[in-house]
């Protein structure tokens, strides 16, 4: 494959490069898998259009200029304009520019059709999103998830001590975002489960860590009265990012009952630190999650009764089964090693498919797509030229063959099932390999062997010569032994002006 820097000298890269959500997060993530491909970056921090905190401090240094022809957006949809207006139309303008969106349902809200016309492709983290976007897009949309192995892990000890829960107490997690809006995240159906699959004698604990739940006191005050009574502890508000690793890290399991998910990134931090996850199976989530390496919860699509933030009323989304997510709670409690095995298969699949190397490649690949569809019209153009000199080969085959062979020789042709090649005017031509009833055969032999002992069955009942046109000239290079058979028994003959080889199937070499 072409490297990354051969194809383009660099990306300029806009998101909320500090903020401390799901999309601050998948942003760093891309840069992690760019800077692996050792690609100039300028970076442009746009976390002060968002709500969250902004106080992560992976990145700190940023840029005003955007010198890369390719530009890479990633951030929410919805305030599209007040980002152009950040970053300028400028930084649209003359330069190839991808945007990275996520999206929680199955349609696409029609109201964001115009987003499309500031970008030249869409990237998506799932096929979920794909499937939401790619119908209605006018431009590609293209699959490549963010980097979600953890750039550092957190400390199992130090999380549980600051939770103060026993040596033996296992721990269930959920972490969310009210400005996710707590329909989507619905944390309510946890606690139902979590309450339904113990008892308060049972050692556990299920563990809310929130933030901005001043957006949504209700909600707050929901969740509370819900967990009267049950071992549950509700956290809110913004922890530094090497505690809630910890955190990740002290937990024995994670849940999400969520109605639905454009990615899910917690469930895949869960997963990359090889936690066995129990989370609704439906959205995006499922690109990742299997029973092999998860705990899928059962659900029914519904509609959305009431609107929702961006989720409008009529729309369809899951809501899952509190009954089935509380047997896999107990599931889990009771069958921790096979809660183990589940948890490291994920962390497997996290690490294998979803690191810098492996993203990188997603990304290096798509470039090199990017730069071929830059070069489409003279692609095509040099695409039909090659057809139409293929559809001139026939013509010369013919031509060659009735100045080089005697008339009404029997000639074998490898043919790959193509008539036009076949000189059946001047000689009497066969396919090869053909059938025993003279059609092309529709494969090719499976070896050297093969392809030698169906030559000479050929040869015994009549076959004179064998003709290798231009594009077939490969089997030589393929089936070795089949060219070294060739070479050391018959005789070639002159190759006619770059059209094709023929061989004269008498035997002119002796052994």
């Amino acid at each position: 494959m072409t490297n990354a820097r051969d194809l383009y000298d660099g990306v300029n890269v806009a998101g909320y490069l500090r903020t401390e959500s799901g999309v601050g997060a998948a942003a760093r993530g891309y840069i992690r898998a760019l800077r692996a491909l050792d690609l100039p970056l300028s970076l442009h921090d746009l976390s002060t259009l968002t709500g969250n905190r902004s106080e992560d401090p992976t990145l700190h240094q940023f840029d005003h200029s955007h010198p890369y022809r390719l530009s890479l957006v990633c951030a929410d949809v919805e305030p599209h304009f007040a980002i152009v207006s950040r970053l300028g139309p400028e930084f649209f303008r003359d330069h190839y520019s991808i945007g990275v969106w996520a999206w929680e349902l199955t349609r696409f809200p029609a109201k964001w059709m115009d987003r499309f016309a500031y970008y030249d492709e869409i990237w998506v983290g799932t096929s979920f999103i794909a499937n939401a976007l790619a119908p209605v897009s006018p431009v590609p949309v293209v699959r490549i998830p963010p980097v979600l192995t953890p750039a550092c892990s957190g400390s199992r000890a130090r999380g549980r001590a600051r939770l103060g829960v026993a040596p033996g107490e296992v721990v269930f997690l959920f972490i969310f975002d009210f400005h996710s809006h707590i329909e989507r995240k619905n944390p309510l159906a946890v606690i139902d489960a979590f309450a339904a699959a113990f008892t308060p004698a049972d050692p556990v604990r299920l563990v809310f860590k929130c933030v901005n739940a001043h957006s949504c006191p209700e909600g707050l005050a929901a969740m509370q009265e819900r967990s009267q009574g049950h071992a549950v502890s509700i956290y809110d508000g913004y922890w530094p990012a090497d505690e809630v690793r910890d955190l990740m890290a002290a937990c024995d399991a994670y849940v999400s009952l969520h109605r639905s998910e454009g990615t899910g990134l917690t469930i895949t931090d869960a997963m990359a630190q090889g936690k066995p996850v129990i989370a609704t199976g439906w959205s995006g989530n499922m690109d990742l999650m299997s029973v092999g390496n998860s705990f899928p919860v059962e659900y029914d699509l519904v509609e959305i009764d009431k609107t929702v933030g961006p989720y409008g009323a009529g729309e369809v989304w899951a809501e899952p089964s509190v009954a089935h997510a509380a047997a896999l709670l107990r599931n889990v409690f009771e069958h921790p090693d096979e809660a183990e095995r589940r948890g490291q298969a994920a962390r497997t699949e996290i690490a294998e498919n979803y690191g810098e190397q492996g993203i990188a490649r997603l990304i290096e690949q798509r470039l090199e797509g990017i730069r071929l569809a830059e070069e489409l019209p003279k692609l095509r153009q040099d695409t039909w030229a090659s057809f139409e000199e293929y559809q001139a080969l026939g013509r010369r085959i013919r031509d060659h063959v009735a100045a080089a062979l005697p008339r009404e020789s029997t000639v074998i042709v490898v043919s790959k099932g193509d008539e036009a090649l076949l000189p059946h005017d001047v000689c009497h031509a066969w396919h090869f390999p053909r059938t025993e009833d003279g059609k092309y055969a529709g494969s090719y032999p499976a070896n050297s062997a093969e392809a030698i002992a169906h030559l000479e069955s050929l040869r015994a009942r009549g076959g004179e010569y064998l003709v290798f046109p231009r594009p077939s000239l490969w089997w030589l290079e393929h089936y070795v032994d089949f060219r070294h058979y060739l070479d050391a028994r018959y005789r070639r003959l002159a190759r006619g002006e770059d059209t094709c080889l023929i061989y004269d199937l008498e035997e002119t070499h002796k052994w």
